[in-house]
C-alpha cells in the first residue's frame, strides 16, 4: 500500500502498468459516496464534485467502460450521476433477489425496526436487495448495533457489516466484489482501475489484487474505516478531492499520450 501526497500522483500513475495500457482497453469502476462524492448528515442531500461528473464524462469518451458501483438505488444513480454513458450498478450489485432472501430481509426490516426504536437517531433505509441502518445521527456505535442485530441475522441467514456509519445488510454471498467478477468476465478489458473508500469495497480492493492483468486499487480515505481496508490497494488517496484529482489527471495522462505508445495485450 503506497499513501500519496497530490503531488505524488503523476509519478505514481507514470510507473503504474496500468499507464501502458491503451485507453480504449481500460475498465473504470468507481465507488459513489465517499469517493466521488462527499458524505454529509443527510445521503438525500449528497451531490458528486462538479469536477467528478467532467472527469467521468471524459472518461467516457477514453475508456472501454466507465462503472459506477454504488449501494444507492438505481433512481438515486440516476440523479447522481447524470452521465451519458456511464454505466451505472445499483444496491452494490446484488440484483434481484430470490423470494426467499426478499422474504428475509422483509422480515428482517420489521423486526429491527421493532428492536432499535429505542435507540435515537436510527433509521432504516429499504432497497430491492439490501437494507441500509443509518447511524450518522445516532450516539450508538456499530458494533453495538450490529450485536444488538445478530440474532435477526442469524434468523434470516443474512450478512450484516458495518460501514461507515451504516450496517448493510443483505443476503449472504454477492456484493461488490461478486459483481466485479462478473464485470471482468463480461468486459474481458485489458487493464482495470477501481476505486473504493468504504468496508463493502474491501472484497473488491482484494480481487483487483489478484488480477493477472493491469490494475490499480485507489483507496480513499477516511477517519471512519480501519486502516487495513486499505491493505490491497496500490495506493490511497484522502477524500473525494484527493480522489477526484487523480481522475483528472487520468484524464489528462489519457488525453495527451493516447496512441502514443505501445498496447499492452489483453489477457
Amino acid at each position: 500500500m503506497v499513501n500519496i501526497e497530490l503531488d505524488e500522483i503523476e509519478q505514481t500513475w507514470r510507473n503504474s502498468s496500468i499507464s501502458k495500457v491503451m485507453p480504449a482497453d481500460l475498465l473504470l469502476v468507481t465507488d459513489f459516496d465517499g469517493t466521488l462524492a462527499e458524505i454529509g448528515p443527510d445521503p438525500a442531500q449528497s451531490e458528486a464534485l462538479p469536477e467528478a461528473l467532467s472527469a467521468l464524462r471524459r472518461l467516457v469518451a477514453l475508456f472501454k467502460v466507465v462503472v459506477v458501483l454504488s449501494s444507492r438505488t438505481s433512481d438515486e444513480l440516476a440523479r447522481l450521476v447524470p452521465v451519458r454513458g456511464v454505466r451505472l450498478i445499483p444496491d452494490s450489485g446484488l440484483g434481484v433477489p430470490s423470494p426467499s432472501a426478499r422474504a428475509a430481509l422483509e422480515r428482517f426490516n420489521i423486526e429491527a425496526a421493532r428492536m432499535l426504536r429505542d435507540i435515537p437517531g436510527v433509521w432504516l433505509e429499504v432497497k430491492p436487495a439490501s437494507t441500509t441502518i443509518h447511524l450518522r445521527h445516532s450516539p450508538a456505535s456499530g458494533n453495538e448495533v450490529l450485536d444488538r442485530l445478530q440474532p435477526l441475522l442469524a434468523a434470516g441467514s443474512l450478512y450484516g457489516a458495518i460501514g461507515r456509519k451504516v450496517i448493510e445488510v443483505h443476503a449472504l454471498g454477492g456484493g461488490k466484489g461478486t459483481a466485479l467478477a462478473g464485470l471482468l468476465d463480461e468486459i474481458e478489458p485489458g487493464g482495470l482501475i477501481a476505486m473504493g473508500d468504504d468496508e463493502n469495497d474491501r472484497p473488491v480492493f482484494a480481487l483487483v489484487s489478484r488480477l493477472a492483468i493491469p490494475h490499480l486499487a485507489v483507496g480513499v480515505s477516511s477517519a471512519e474505516v480501519a486502516p487495513d481496508l486499505f491493505d490491497n490497494c496500490d495506493l490511497v488517496v484522502s477524500g473525494p478531492h484527493e480522489a477526484v484529482a487523480f481522475l483528472q489527471h487520468v484524464v489528462d495522462w489519457e488525453s495527451d499520450s493516447a496512441g502514443s505508445r505501445p498496447e499492452v495485450a489483453s489477457r
